[in-house]
């Protein structure tokens, strides 16, 4: 594949444009919170358009699209359809549902779709709203100030356009991701998708990625519910609670034992209609904010961290994805890479790209990558490294 960087413009209708664009990382859009993308006044039929410029691509090029949308409103539109077009028509076939402002929770959607005729200029799709309804029920209206929307900023990618390549007789999987931030940092399901691509899985994402959300909380939240009672055969769900959460249940079993019960019942509903779905609880990384999470050490953290989610693992019946694990390696064999934010908690791109790389050889069953592998936007030397790195801990566990 060729990872070459691309000309990136944001086509928006008249009334709108996108403003303080990031335009890096093989095409990404990147909101700052100073200078966020809103829209007001959708109605049925109306549409965000996003436009990458390309040299060309042949008929039968897979492409990524990927959209991270929040209501800024209590009455946004309810419904959209996803649309690219494709020989001058707009092929659609893929819709996503937004929830409530009143409970802030963005709505992620992740496509991978084969063009069926070649692209000589502009890579083009849409997210047009497809129905009249807003998501309290009411119809939607062009001059109700509570009408407006977001594509989000602070730690999301706000959207991402994107051509893979070829992918004759890839096999089709389809995952489920359930977390918080220490999963929507810097794009991690974006550069998951990415990679299977190159080691020749086609992988459908669904997600329920809300900040700072428990196990016990996701059980309680309208989009995760949505997702896990989605008509999807997943073959996987990822499951990722809150960072401290495993570390303190595994220090008191007894008074925190709702911590197990809450992600047992993630499972059963996952399994409810997907029995055969693989599922794994996330093993995440210790760090130094806030007093090493409030343990004696950043040692013990990560001590407890794995011995939290191994004892929920057992009662789910379920196995660890050991993004921890390759986290502490990483530390130890390349200080000189940061694998945290500036906030000496959450993931940077580095990290997030290392947690996607130990999901995929996780899901996958394998211990190495073959052949051309993205970074993802990271230097070479960085990508390189953490590849190295996660393929050790696949090796070992």
């Amino acid at each position: 594949m060729n990872f070459k960087r691309f000309v990136l413009t944001a086509v928006l209708a008249a009334v709108c444009s996108f403003v303080g664009i990031a335009q890096n990382q093989e095409g990404l859009w990147i909101f700052s919170k100073n200078h966020p993308f809103v829209r007001n006044g959708m109605v049925e039929g109306d549409s965000i358009e996003l436009s990458r410029a390309v040299s060309y691509l042949p008929a039968q090029t897979y492409i990524q699209f990927d959209l991270t949308m929040e209501n800024a409103g209590t009455k946004a539109p309810l419904q959209y359809e996803v649309e690219v077009l494709d020989g001058g028509e707009w092929v659609g076939g893929h819709s996503f549902r937004t929830v409530s402002s009143t409970v802030r929770h963005p709505s992620t959607f992740m496509l991978v779709y084969r063009l069926a005729n070649e692209v000589k200029d502009s890579l083009k799709v849409r997210c047009r709203v497809s129905s009249p309804l807003a998501t309290d029920g009411s119809r939607l209206s062009a001059t109700e100030p509570e009408n407006s929307v977001t594509l989000k900023s602070r730690g999301y990618v706000g959207a991402k356009l994107a051509p893979l390549g070829p992918g004759d007789g890839f096999p089709e999987k389809h995952i489920l991701l359930v977390g918080n931030s220490f999963t929507y940092y810097h794009g991690e399901p974006f550069m998951l998708q990415e990679l299977a691509f190159s080691q020749g899985w086609i992988l459908h994402v669904n997600a329920s990625l809300k900040g700072g959300m428990t196990f016990r909380q996701h059980c309680g939240l309208e989009m995760t519910q949505m997702q896990c009672d989605m008509p999807v055969a997943y073959d996987f769900a990822v499951i990722q609670g809150q960072s401290q959460e495993p570390g303190r249940f595994a220090a008191a079993p007894d008074s925190l034992a709702d911590v197990r019960k809450a992600f047992c019942e993630l499972c059963e509903r996952i399994r409810k209609n997907r029995p055969d779905c693989k599922v794994y609880v996330e093993s995440t990384w210790a760090y130094p904010a806030i007093d090493n999470g409030g343990f004696a050490s950043l040692d013990e953290f990560d001590s407890r961290l794995e011995e939290g989610s191994a004892m929920i693992a057992k009662a789910a019946s379920c196995d660890r994805t050991l993004v921890g694990a390759a986290f502490r390696r990483s530390r130890a064999e390349y200080p000189w890479i940061n694998l945290l934010d500036k906030d000496d908690k959450h993931q940077s791109a580095a990290g997030s790209y290392l947690k996607a790389c130990i999901t995929w050889l996780t899901i996958s069953g394998r211990t190495r990558f073959e052949g051309s592998v993205p970074s993802c936007g990271l230097s070479p030397e960085v990508a390189a490294a953490l590849l190295q790195v996660a393929e050790e801990v696949a090796a070992e566990f």
